[in-house]
């Protein structure tokens, strides 16, 4: 009887190549956030491939040879990594997850002023739609003041005007109201309450809920004197500008304003008490 062929050498090579290969990449995967944990799966694999490698009979051991230490240390890294990496993962969503569920929130919940008072106001006020802050009030926010990389703002908005239509239209070429809407204004005075340059616009959101508690989001509208205008402000530093916001026509007086800091984070209504 013949005896049985062995696996020739350039199969084995390849499984070596491969191992090596697989290793290779894997030890690139693995300093990479979220990917290294493909670098865990790829590292396995470059393992046991150079383990049939070594264990099939063949010369062209070489390659596997390398591949399999190579493949170990990959995966090996891969896997501190990837606990590095979910640390302070999981650390925020638990501050989330503290805060109630406002995203980028590490803080208290805002805190609201009366006019001209820097005495809290009843716990609770301008934190739902049946109990707004009154207008001229202040909201303050502020991460936690001891990071240095803190981000906080003191806003207070002022006496909207409901009917800014003219203006607006005036002013930019790309309006574009529906039928039965107008555009309405409120001033906004900021300051720049943490230890970076930022952008109220961009960290901020604001919305007019209407008296059926519809919610209509700012569009972006740069126009001189917009809080879009205002550009960054160094921490320490204030500024005003108007929010423009296209509202429908019926019952325009008795909606409310509100503001969002750290995009999904808690809104703060400001108007009368008697609105929505």
């Amino acid at each position: 009887m013949a005896p049985s062929p062995s696996p020739s050498p350039s199969r084995t090579n390849g499984l070596g190549i491969a191992s090596l290969v697989l290793g290779g990449v894997a030890l690139l995967l693995a300093v990479i956030p979220i990917l290294n944990m493909l670098g865990v799966l790829v590292g396995l694999v470059g393992i046991v491939l150079g383990v049939v490698a070594l264990l099939r009979r063949g010369r062209a051991k070489v390659t596997a040879i390398i591949g399999v230490p190579l493949s170990v240390v990959a995966l090996a890294l891969s896997v501190l990594l990837v606990a590095t990496y979910a640390a302070p993962f999981t650390g925020w969503v638990e501050a989330i997850r503290d805060a109630g569920g406002s995203t980028y929130i590490v803080g208290p919940e805002p805190l609201v002023f009366e006019p001209d008072s820097s005495v809290p106001a009843d716990g609770g006020l301008g934190l739902s739609p049946e109990d707004p802050a009154p207008l001229g009030s202040t909201v303050q926010y502020d991460t936690d003041p001891r990071d240095s990389m803190h981000q906080g703002w003191e806003v207070s908005l002022g006496t909207p005007n409901l009917d800014a239509t003219a203006e607006v239209e005036a002013a930019y070429p790309f309006s574009d109201l529906e039928p039965g809407e107008q555009y309405a204004s409120v001033p906004v005075t900021f300051t720049n309450l943490g230890s970076l340059r930022a952008t109220p616009a961009v960290q901020m959101t604001f919305e007019y809920v209407t008296p059926g508690l519809q919610v209509v989001e700012k569009p972006w509208i740069n126009m001189p004197d917009t809080i879009e205008a205002i550009g960054g402000l160094e921490p320490g530093e204030s500024g005003t500008g108007n929010v423009i916001i296209p509202i429908p026509s019926t019952d325009a007086d008795h909606g409310l304003w509100s503001v969002r800091f750290y995009l999904n984070s808690q809104p703060v209504y400001f108007g009368t008490p008697s609105a929505g």
